[in-house]
């Protein structure tokens, strides 16, 4: 505990030296009524991460790419590892976050298969790259290779982190496994910058981000992932960006998605659209084996 305090102190004294990978909720409103108080901003204490919402006493959903690398669980996300969240709108400092233990983490079974497919693969690619590259080149090849999402779009990208420690300040909200439709009002939530214009000044100056929220509509819901307007499709809608993964996308107060990805992120700080992981169609499509509830039981 004390070693990934002193990390995490470390981290805010060099925030403002180093790129960080998270970024934000595009076009929304800050939570300044904490009105999504269960929605927190997820770190291992390395490095600004993703969001994540409490679901029970001892369970924050987020994004299974959150929580994983190369193929397979992150070192930083096995059991016994410590992570850190903070439910406050716009957290600066250590204190602001809670440490809490990894008991286990929950990868839907279709997610977890394709892991572990791409784990072969990508030791199978690996090894016809060493006989290719070299130098530079190999580095970015292998690089780009372990941070490749692209099984997310087509397999459920969603976890659940079961932890040691209670989180009493932190309210818990429930999930909604009735199906989505098209043209339902939702609402998207998701920490970081609002902005990706000024972006190294904003980092300076709120290293992990606000609290964001805003509401959208269901454009297309498909067995494994559902699509929302953004900004550039329908102007004053909201639009996610990578920091926002792991969010959760709320009907009437209940979680219906787990932000996921957007397509046609601009400069103008909007997106096309916006991808997030349906969780009423677990276990609808034929490569899925377990249901909504089931996996939330």
């Amino acid at each position: 505990m004390r070693n990934s305090l002193r990390k995490l102190r470390l981290l805010w004294a060099l925030c403002s030296l180093c790129p960080l990978s998270a970024v934000a909720l595009l076009g929304g409103q800050t939570d300044t009524l904490d009105g999504f108080s269960a929605v927190v901003a997820l770190t291992p204490g390395e490095k600004p991460h993703c969001s994540a919402t409490k679901i029970g006493a001892h369970a924050f959903l987020t994004a299974a790419h959150c929580v994983t690398r190369a193929g397979n669980l992150d070192d930083a996300f096995q059991p016994g590892r410590q992570i850190f969240v903070s439910n406050q709108v716009e957290p600066r400092m250590p204190a602001d976050f809670t440490g809490l233990t990894i008991t286990h983490v929950q990868l839907h079974p279709s997610y977890r298969d394709a892991l572990n497919r791409f784990s072969s693969y990508r030791e199978q690619q690996i090894q016809d790259y060493r006989k290719r590259y070299a130098g530079d080149d190999l580095a970015r090849r292998i690089r780009l290779l372990e941070v490749s999402p692209h099984f997310t779009s087509r397999f459920p990208d969603v976890a659940i982190l079961f932890v040691r420690e209670p989180t009493d300040a932190i309210p818990a909200v429930e999930v909604d496994c009735t199906p989505l439709h098209q043209d339902d009002a939702v609402q998207i939530v998701g920490y970081g910058d609002d902005s990706l214009k000024n972006i190294k000044q904003v980092r300076k100056t709120s290293p992990f981000g606000r609290r964001h929220w805003g509401d959208t509509q269901v454009i297309r819901v498909d067995p494994v992932n559902f699509y929302t307007y953004g900004g550039l499709m329908r102007p004053g809608e909201a639009s996610l960006s990578p920091g926002d993964s792991g969010g959760p996308v709320l009907r009437s107060g209940r979680v219906v998605g787990v932000n996921g990805s957007v397509y046609g992120l601009s400069h103008l700080d909007a997106a096309r659209s916006n991808m997030s992981v349906n969780l009423s169609g677990l276990g609808t499509d034929a490569g899925q084996r377990m249901g909504c509830r089931e996996f939330f039981r």
